[in-house]
């Protein structure tokens, strides 16, 4: 080790605007991470923001789960990494009718009590996490997954039975309220699509308002939107 034997001059001050004419430019495609067009409509922009967290709240049944899934799905199809943790219903084969390629993503359908730990390995593996929390999420947990989330620049996808389980407000929220298969007839036939009401909120009012009809599926079996409330 040596030590300097003259005193540091002090280093001039950048000029200003220098540095944003310096700074490496980040192409929108590495800043968030696609969904399908279908479900566009539902979140700003088109795409899920890396290093954000979003919210789909439904009681058990309503489809909040399907919707969570579906959010990977285009993710996977263009190579994207994802993980489900917790997710143990609606199982491998309705997650890959919902369009999710299972070969680019990883399952822990049954982590226990460790349900927090396991999403917290795969920040360092994955691009985007479907995570559902068996109960209402401790706010120390809910704060350090968030944390992580950003500072591994990965999107965080939270399926809850109810947005107050999540304690820590998301950068988004989509909470389904109503939910109605059809198909059945009168009682005959099978059901095969069902409608769901999703209203989408966002953090301290970055997101405007906004309610949603969407299929999940529709009668041809696909996921998309059916309309917007005006």
């Amino acid at each position: 080790m040596f030590a300097s034997q003259t005193t540091p001059r002090s280093r001039p001050p950048v000029p200003a605007g220098l540095r944003q004419q310096i700074a490496p430019v980040v192409p929108a495609s590495a800043r968030t991470i696609p969904i399908s067009e279908a479900l566009a409509p539902l979140v700003p922009g088109g795409s899920l923001r890396r290093g954000t967290t979003t919210v789909v709240a439904g009681r058990p049944g309503t489809g909040a789960t399907s919707l969570g899934v579906s959010l990977l799905a285009e993710a996977s199809s263009r190579g994207h990494w994802c993980a489900a943790v917790g997710l143990a219903d609606p199982g491998v084969a309705a997650m890959a009718e919902l369009g999710l390629d299972l070969r680019r993503a990883v399952f822990v359908p049954h982590p226990q009590a460790g349900w927090a730990e396991a999403a917290g390995e795969l920040f360092d593996g994955v691009e985007l996490i479907v995570l559902r929390p068996p109960a209402r999420v401790p706010h120390a947990a809910a704060r350090r997954l968030m944390a992580r989330a950003q500072d591994r620049r990965v999107a965080l996808v939270v399926v809850t039975d109810a947005a107050e389980r999540w304690p820590i407000a998301p950068e988004l929220l989509l909470s389904v309220t109503t939910s109605t298969w059809q198909g059945i007839g009168l009682g005959d036939g099978r059901l095969s699509s069902r409608l769901v009401e999703v209203e989408v909120t966002g953090r301290r009012g970055a997101t405007r308002p906004a309610t949603f009809d969407v299929w999940l599926p529709a009668p041809g079996g696909a996921v998309r939107v059916a309309e917007r409330h005006r």
